[in-house]
């Protein structure tokens, strides 16, 4: 759900501005080839389906619009974000409706474009408004604070708060009398729009008949409990993992070696259609979908996230169903596989997991947006 999130984001604002490693550690070779999904691994933990929030008709509160985001609090309670609505609903975990942070407009505390929002371990909101070129700020009682302005091309899409301020993905534009170059980069900020460090920052030509290249420059991250920075990048051909520090000295790596997996011809039609309806939904031209080429292999990791007790869950993009290699973030050492429990009303579901909770999303669901409450088989998992 996130890569999907972020790859839209992405294509609206390129279509609004062109119109030391450890032991663990092994050696990657050449990576082999297979065509289509191959069986699963052996499942050590097993996550399931417990309950939803959302319905078709009826109250207002309970009717979602375009759920983009979803994410338990501190606590307990749930965040769901709706970015036709541009505004992010509060629910108790039992489904009861509580509050509303933002509202849809242009003034401080609303917004233009609601993708994704970070939650601090207080429960306050940190709120990126990509077509507003803000980020919104709210208490834990989810009162307006403060704005960060002045971010060009936009403010970052994707953000995890850390001690004293929060490290977030940033789309970047390049502007040269012969060229221009687009990307992505991953920055620290504190007090300011102007970041404190930079950690990575991917550039490539910009092809307007070509935006689905823009996606080479995509690095998913997350932050654990100490606050080192854990990225990969967004890869077909590579499974590497980094942590590194705030001051960028590097912890630990990962490099597995698994094969790469060639889409079917049904996967690929069918990723275009949810692109399609996504970036609609989104309000860019439906024709810029035409200038995405969608990717022919699957990518190697679809997300990074963080649970309670400092474990690494990295989605694995090989399968039909969600399968995650968790790992111990302070030494990079594997832990074991999990998945979700899936049947044909749940097959899409894509979970959501943070220190607080696990929520889901169905991207390609044909009935009413809902969020998922999903929990582990293995009661004492989480505990």
């Amino acid at each position: 759900m996130k890569t999907l999130t972020t790859l839209i984001t992405l294509l609206s604002l390129l279509a609004f501005a062109g119109c030391g490693s450890s032991d663990n550690q092994t050696d990657s070779q050449t990576a082999r080839e297979t065509q289509g999904t191959e069986g699963l691994p052996v499942i050590d933990q097993w996550l399931i389906i417990t309950d939803s929030i959302g319905v078709e008709l009826g109250d207002s509160n309970f009717v979602f619009g375009q759920i983009v985001s979803a994410q338990f609090l501190p606590d307990g309670n749930i965040a769901i974000a709706d970015m036709q609505k541009n505004k992010i609903s509060i629910f108790s975990v039992e489904g009861e409706f509580l509050n509303t942070v933002g509202r849809n407009g242009s003034g401080p505390g609303e917004f233009l474009m609601l993708t994704n929002f970070a939650v601090k371990e207080d429960g306050s909101f940190i709120v990126p408004d990509a077509m507003g070129g803000k980020l919104n700020f709210y208490d834990p009682e989810y009162n307006f604070t403060e704005v960060f302005t002045g971010f060009f091309p936009s403010p970052p899409i994707m953000i995890s708060p850390v001690e004293n301020g929060f490290i977030g993905l940033k789309p970047e534009f390049e502007q040269t009398d012969e060229e221009m170059n687009v990307g992505m980069g991953i920055y620290l900020w504190t007090d300011s729009s102007a970041y404190d460090h930079e950690y990575i920052k991917n550039m490539i030509l910009f092809d307007m008949n070509d935006l689905g290249g823009s996606v080479e420059t995509m690095v998913f991250f997350d932050t654990d409990n100490q606050d080192n920075l854990i990225t990969t990048p967004y890869s077909t051909s590579e499974y590497v993992i980094t942590s590194q520090n705030l001051s960028g000295e590097q912890n630990w790596q990962i490099v597995e070696d698994f094969p790469r997996v060639r889409k079917t011809d049904e996967e690929i039609q069918e990723e275009h259609e949810m692109l399609l309806t996504r970036i609609e939904a989104s309000g860019t031209p439906a024709e810029m979908a035409d200038n995405f080429q969608i990717e022919e292999y699957k990518v190697f990791i679809n997300q990074l996230e963080v649970d309670n007790k400092d474990r690494l869950w990295v989605l694995t993009g090989f399968y039909d169903i969600p399968v995650y290699r968790v790992y111990d973030c302070v030494t990079g050492d594997f832990l074991f596989t999990a998945a979700l429990r899936t049947d044909e009303n749940h097959e899409n579901i894509v979970p959501s997991i943070n220190r607080y909770g696990i929520a889901g999303l169905d991207p390609e669901s044909e009935d009413w947006p809902r969020v998922y409450i999903i929990s582990s088989e293995d009661s004492s998992l989480f505990q």
